[in-house]
């Protein structure tokens, strides 16, 4: 009896472990993301915080960031028809002269008929001529009857009715005269057409001093500053992660309270669908960003750029002497190469660009990567703990702050370095539950939400 009872006991825990992560409906969960900045400098807390020495974007398998603020639009661009061209494809078969004459032949006009050409017309021998006559000798006196000059009545003259200007146009004058044409007239902006595109293949320019190929630049500049709310989509049925609309979002209270708080900024407030997996070494990591873009005053090295260094410095002159080293060596430049000319090869000069390996063009302009106030990722995974799933945050964030330069030299303008501040943090936490996660320098508020996902639709044939 013992024996029977516990294989039924053993029985009823193998049929009862969960098999969810091979589940597609399974452990879906909405995760809701409140970011926010303190008012206090790195230089002024008296604890001492590691650096992050390269300033560069984490590793992360999912970027749902980056997309949603430079979305890839060359489907969009190769969809659109190109400007002025024609519509019908090459392919199509050519029309026949029936179908050319109804679609465009245009039936033309009849020329008037001059006083001259009845008579002209008409024969003048024989019965015709006697026709003619008669018919002239008729027309000149029906028109006799009807001429008033021919009666003896005098015929009264009506004189047209004077209608005066109306006060609008009376007004118009009146600016006329005082005012000059231009500024009467109204200035119409002429809108670009964005139904099409000028041309879809590569163009060879040949207005600067070397020949190069352009082609459509479709390259989406990065943010100076992200907005505090994202706008996405309520899928029912997704295959991967995806931003979520404004709608979802349940703790707009306590970020809309933020705001009044002194000495708090917010940075972003948003959320995302997602699907979590079993244990950490399988879960996706989803990078997070948020605040202001330094990429323009900062290098990846956290130094200021030699613009702004020269910007903040004051006018002297070593600053006008290393301002004039560029024409010198310009110059000394040009006549080197005038010295010793080499010739061109048309060929290489009207080459197409090279393409890079993950087919980006070359271009010798450097696109700046964004270097982001906040910056890290967060990873949300399931881990048994005595036969229950519990769920896992693991995020690591940087948070960058612009800070005076400790190698700045008595009685020389401020120098201004930005550093990075690390901060990670694993936890377990429980859904719907508010989780907080705190630093002196900025905190995160997350909120994880169960979300049932509806079953697929079933085709025709299995419903039969």
């Amino acid at each position: 009896m013992r024996r029977f009872i516990g294989s039924l006991l053993a029985l009823g825990c193998i049929t009862a472990s969960p098999v969810y992560a091979n589940d597609e409906d399974k452990w879906w969960f909405d995760v809701e993301v409140l970011l926010f900045s303190r008012d206090a400098s790195v230089s002024d807390l008296p604890e001492l915080f590691e650096r992050q020495q390269v300033l560069s974007a984490p590793k992360t398998e999912w970027d749902l960031l980056t997309a949603y603020y430079q979305p890839d639009i060359t489907m969009v661009f190769n969809s659109l028809p190109v400007c002025d061209a024609p519509t019908s494809p090459l392919w199509a078969e050519a029309p026949d002269v029936d179908e050319i004459l109804r679609d465009y032949y245009i039936e033309p006009e009849p020329e008037p008929i001059s006083e001259s050409e009845p008579t002209a017309a008409i024969s003048e021998t024989g019965a015709d001529a006697e026709f003619a006559a008669d018919t002239l000798d008729e027309a000149s006196t029906e028109q006799a009857l009807v001429d008033p000059l021919a009666m003896d009545t005098p015929v009264e003259i009506i004189e047209p009715e004077i209608i005066p200007p109306a006060p609008q146009a009376i007004a118009g004058y009146w600016l006329s005269a005082v005012l000059n044409e231009q500024a009467l007239t109204p200035v119409s902006v002429k809108r670009p057409r964005l139904n099409c595109v000028t041309s879809r293949w590569p163009e060879l320019d040949t207005s600067g001093d070397t020949w190069q190929w352009q082609q459509a630049d479709l390259y989406i500049p990065p943010r100076e500053q992200t907005p505090l709310y994202l706008h996405g989509a309520d899928f029912e049925r997704s295959d991967g992660p995806h931003l979520l609309s404004t709608k979802n979002l349940t703790l707009d209270d306590i970020y809309t309270s933020i705001r009044w708080r002194k000495g708090i900024d917010r940075l972003a407030h948003f959320s995302w669908r997602q699907q979590v997996k079993f244990g950490q070494e399988k879960a996706e990591k989803l990078r997070l960003f948020a605040g202001q873009n330094f990429a323009r005053q900062f290098t990846q090295n956290g130094e200021l750029r030699p613009q702004d260094k020269l910007d903040s410095a004051a006018p002297d002159a070593n600053l006008d002497n290393s301002l004039a080293e560029p024409t010198d060596t310009f110059f000394a430049e040009l006549n080197q190469r005038l010295i010793n000319p080499q010739p061109i090869s048309f060929a290489g000069m009207t080459a197409p660009p090279e393409i890079a390996d993950d087919g980006a063009q070359q271009t010798a302009s450097v696109r700046l990567a964004p270097i982001w106030e906040l910056d890290g990722f967060i990873q949300v995974f399931l881990k048994y703990i005595n036969r229950v799933p519990y769920l896992h945050i693991n995020s690591e964030l940087f948070y960058r702050q612009p800070v005076l330069a400790a190698n700045n030299l008595p009685g020389t303008p401020p120098a201004y370095e930005l550093v990075s501040i690390p901060f990670s943090q694993q936890r377990r936490v429980i859904s719907t539950q508010l989780h907080y996660f705190d630093h002196p320098l900025f905190g995160m508020l997350v909120q994880i939400r169960r979300y049932d996902r509806p079953p697929a639709p079933q085709s025709d044939e299995e419903t039969l």
